[in-house]
């Protein structure tokens, strides 16, 4: 079996795939004075690992994928990601690949990232920042979370770990899923008809779910005039979840107390995105569930589901419908 691996995953992880099967070809992928070399060529390879570090390295990225993605006898396609909207995805699919991601192995970076969001809004921490940048000795009325409402849309791996911590918090927890299976620590679970009810109730909104043809531009102007006017969005989901427009005029305007974004209809952000200087915005750049361990919990999801395509098993997380 061949399979397509960058060169850290051959020098990290080559020994455990190969202890999965061992006769597995490794066709490494790197970058040598700004071309692409093959320790062998990627041509018959049946399996493709995609790891966080292809996804960091854009021109490993840019130079690799295109190569595989043309690949005919490509049987299995596994992502680090848990977010598969890429049409390219979907294509994949409609060729007969099976396609996996690691759902899941991101959810406590992006869960405590959400945390430290609630926290840094309730504690007034950027007051505290200003005031020692200033030499400025002024104490200052603080929350705390305890009693307060969190509402999560979209209970996967990252809502629910969500809703986890939050319970942690002494939290009250709401819940938005498709599914009627119930999550742990969400208090209560919701079909997704009852959006308005959740975000009116919430003093936080997390929008934890993915991009679908059903949640782009969930988030509009009657959503948002639904939410408390001391209330904060957090989205860790999809840019295109919110209708971007109507929220900067909901910031401005005072509709909502804030938001917290780490990803946008357009990335990087533009320069000239008023989102760059509203005062009740946290702006981060796409990397909340940046975390040392995401690799081991992606390369761990991808080591179970080689043996399970060795066999002929079914695999985990299989993406059967992708794209928006």
């Amino acid at each position: 079996m061949k399979i397509v691996v960058t060169e850290r995953v051959a020098r990290e992880y080559g020994a455990s795939i190969r202890k999965v099967v061992p006769r597995a070809r490794l066709a490494v992928a790197s970058l040598r004075d700004g071309g692409l070399e093959w320790s062998m060529d990627p041509v018959g390879a049946e399996v493709c690992c995609f790891s966080e570090d292809m996804w960091a390295d854009l021109d490993l990225r840019r130079t690799v994928l295109p190569v595989v993605f043309r690949l005919e006898g490509l049987k299995w396609f596994h992502t680090f990601s848990a977010g598969v909207d890429a049409p390219v995805f979907q294509q994949l699919i409609d060729r007969g690949a099976k396609l996996t991601n690691s759902s899941g192995a991101s959810a406590p970076a992006i869960a405590q990232y959400v945390l430290a969001m609630m926290l840094h809004h309730v504690k007034g921490i950027a007051a505290w920042e200003e005031q020692q940048r200033r030499r400025e000795w002024l104490q200052h009325g603080g929350g705390e979370l305890t009693d307060m409402t969190v509402g999560i849309i979209g209970l996967g791996a990252i809502g629910g770990e969500v809703a986890r911590l939050a319970k942690a918090f002494r939290m009250r927890t709401l819940g938005l899923r498709r599914s009627p299976k119930r999550t742990p620590y969400v208090d209560e679970q919701h079909a997704p008809a009852r959006l308005h009810a959740l975000l009116k109730r919430s003093d936080f909104v997390v929008l934890a779910c993915p991009l679908t043809k059903e949640t782009d531009g969930l988030i509009g102007e009657r959503e948002l005039r639904s939410m408390k006017a001391s209330a904060v969005l957090i989205n860790i989901a999809r840019g295109r979840v919110v209708q971007e427009t109507t929220l900067v005029r909901a910031l401005d305007e005072g509709w909502i107390a804030g938001a917290c974004l780490d990803v946008f209809a357009v990335e990087p952000l533009p320069e000239d995105s008023p989102l760059w200087s509203l005062p009740n915005v946290m702006v981060t750049p796409h990397n909340s569930g940046a975390s040392a361990h995401n690799m081991a919990r992606s390369m761990d999801i991808f080591l179970d589901n080689l043996s399970r395509f060795a066999a002929g098993k079914k695999l985990r997380n299989e993406v059967k419908q992708a794209g928006v």
